[in-house]
């Protein structure tokens, strides 16, 4: 049975890949290359053993890429240089994540290609270090990587990198120099911008955060009216690590910070059991003899209706909480409640009458943990969401802020799209926030 069992499991398992490529095939077939190929991927995470999969694969990205090279060509002839260049390093990223060598035509097409993007890099080059951004420059560099190397102008780019230094170093010093008092998110920034041109300037600053913190301390307010309140207080023991680990994980901390956090947690529960002792009646059947009423001298089993009486305890149960916390992060009050309450009826007996078809029923509670459990969760869900929320209303709202260039650091670690924060990132290096980024993991 279990060989049996083993063999459908791996006939279906082939089936589906099979389906996978049959998918894949009717893409390619319309011309739908990529499409056709995120088929024969996924038939490939199932079974990287396909060979005919791995095939088809390769056949879709050679095709990708023959597709990619006219693109190429037609933005190149609608004189956008920009575009071109960027779509042949997508080109040829892609050749060596998939660890394909242009062959024939296609190899052809792709060094004309690079021949005409080469005259590009170097006038790009050429005006990009002149210019008074060396970041600009090294953002080049880094997006134009795999043509630069496959057009051999990497000797070119280094011959530019003195003067690049030259004038990066000026902007580390410029960066260092404002580095002072409270402005810890731009020594942060002009630590690793400075450290990858290889300057080690010294900074300035205060030995405390005063506008972040360095613990959190909970104020617990219970009042926990229930049979159950061990269980309960171990519930909130619970959850006061979830918000303290949450908090530590948010912007707002820092071993450097020169405040603590009073959280102040209340939790209200209340659990009421009635219960009434009620008489039940179970009516059932039974058979007895009986004189037949049309022949005297004989009897017959009749249906006998009677009652069964037995004692039952009905329960009426209320469970109620309100929960909250509240504190203030900065001027901005940091809060959340939740609040909910269960009402439930049961029954229990313990007449054991086989006649009466009756077992003895045992009433079904209230799960007051389970509740309070699901509870404390809805309390504190989306707590780190709540956190960056306030960050971003406290240095991205504010953007006239005497200390902007610091405003713009700390609304940036939140919301890198923001306009406040690029625009600044662009004046400043010549690059939006998400490039510096990646260059410098500023």
């Amino acid at each position: 049975m279990t060989r049996m069992l083993a063999l459908v499991g791996a006939v279906f398992f082939l089936s589906a890949c099979t389906s996978l490529v049959e998918k894949g095939d009717k893409l390619y077939e319309q011309g739908m290359y990529q499409q056709a190929a995120e088929f024969y991927q996924q038939a490939l995470n199932e079974d990287a053993t396909d060979v005919e999969a791995q095939q088809r694969l390769n056949q879709a990205r050679h095709k990708i890429i023959d597709r990619g090279l006219i693109e190429v060509r037609m933005l190149r002839l609608a004189a956008n240089q920009v575009g071109a260049a960027d779509k042949l390093e997508a080109i040829l990223r892609n050749q060596s994540a998939w660890h394909i060598e242009a062959m024939g035509a296609q190899a052809a097409t792709q060094s004309e290609e690079i021949r005409y993007a080469e005259q590009f890099l170097r006038t790009q080059a050429k005006d990009l270090a002149s210019s008074t951004y060396p970041d600009k420059f090294r953002w080049f560099e880094h997006k134009y990587a795999f043509l630069v190397a496959n057009a051999q102008l990497t000797s070119l780019l280094t011959g530019y990198q003195q003067q690049l230094s030259e004038q990066a170093t000026n902007k580390c010093h410029t960066l260092a120099e404002q580095v002072q008092g409270q402005r810890f998110f731009l020594k942060q920034l002009a630590q690793k911008y400075c450290s990858a041109w290889g300057v080690s300037p010294t900074f300035k600053l205060d030995q405390r955060d005063q506008s972040r913190y360095r613990s959190i301390v909970f104020n617990k307010q219970l009042q926990l009216n229930t049979s159950k309140r061990r269980a309960h207080q171990q519930l909130i023991d619970g959850a006061l690590r979830e918000l303290k680990d949450q908090f530590q994980q948010s912007i707002w901390y820092s071993p450097f910070g020169d405040n603590v956090l009073n959280l102040t947690i209340t939790a209200d529960v209340d659990y009421q059991r009635n219960s009434i002792q009620k008489q039940q009646e179970k009516r059932y059947l039974v058979k007895e003899l009986r004189l037949d009423p049309n022949d005297k001298s004989k009897q017959v089993e009749v249906d006998i209706e009677r009652v069964y009486i037995y004692p039952q305890t009905h329960y009426y149960e209320e469970y109620s909480a309100r929960l909250s916390y509240s504190g203030q992060l900065a001027t901005m009050q940091f809060a959340n409640q939740y609040i909910d309450s269960k009402n439930n009826r049961t029954v229990s007996h313990s007449a054991d009458f086989e006649e009466a078809e009756l077992t003895p029923r045992t009433a079904k509670f209230l799960d007051q943990t389970g509740a309070f459990s699901d509870y404390l969760k809805h309390l504190t869900q989306g707590t780190s969401e709540e956190l960056t929320k306030l960050w971003a209303n406290q240095y991205c709202q504010n953007q006239y802020a005497q200390n902007s260039t610091e405003n713009v650091l700390r609304c940036a670690r939140v919301a890198p799209d923001d306009d406040y924060v690029n625009s600044w990132f662009e004046r400043q290096f010549g690059i939006d926030y998400k490039a510096m980024r990646t260059l410098y993991g500023a």
